[in-house]
């Protein structure tokens, strides 16, 4: 059975780069979800192997898949992120960025953008009973 990790910090903490209702979003909805239909889908692969039916595996398997995926990813953020701490990339990786990017502030700008069209989870309405 999977357990939620502790929260490493307060919601609070991440602030202002990533809001108290963020970090309550991602770790209360998302990853409890997560974890929880993480361990719900282990309970259906136990029955279905129990009966020996295995006429659904395919999709549990990519359910467990989802799933587990979601609730290791999010532990990973919570573990590796922290207060704020206002700095920049050190003088190596702000050379490769200027290199690689043409600047600092088009590398993100490109991060930004592309971090709004990352595809959404269906997660929060299977946890919400939709």
């Amino acid at each position: 059975m999977l357990k939620m990790i502790e929260l490493p910090y307060p919601l609070t903490a991440l602030e202002p780069y990533y809001s108290k209702e963020t970090l309550d979003l991602h770790y209360n909805i998302l990853y409890k979800g997560y974890v929880d239909n993480t361990n719900n889908t282990e309970e259906k692969l136990r029955v279905v192997r129990e009966k020996r039916d295995f006429s659904n595996i395919k999709c549990l398997e990519k359910d467990l898949s989802f799933y587990g995926s979601g609730a290791i990813l999010h532990e990973l953020f919570f573990e590796n992120m922290g207060p704020a701490i206002p700095t920049e990339p050190d003088i190596e990786l702000m050379k490769q960025m200027i290199k690689d990017f043409g600047s600092y502030e088009i590398f993100k700008e490109q991060f930004t953008e592309a971090s709004k069209t990352v595809e959404a989870s269906r997660l929060v309405f299977v946890s919400m009973g939709s």
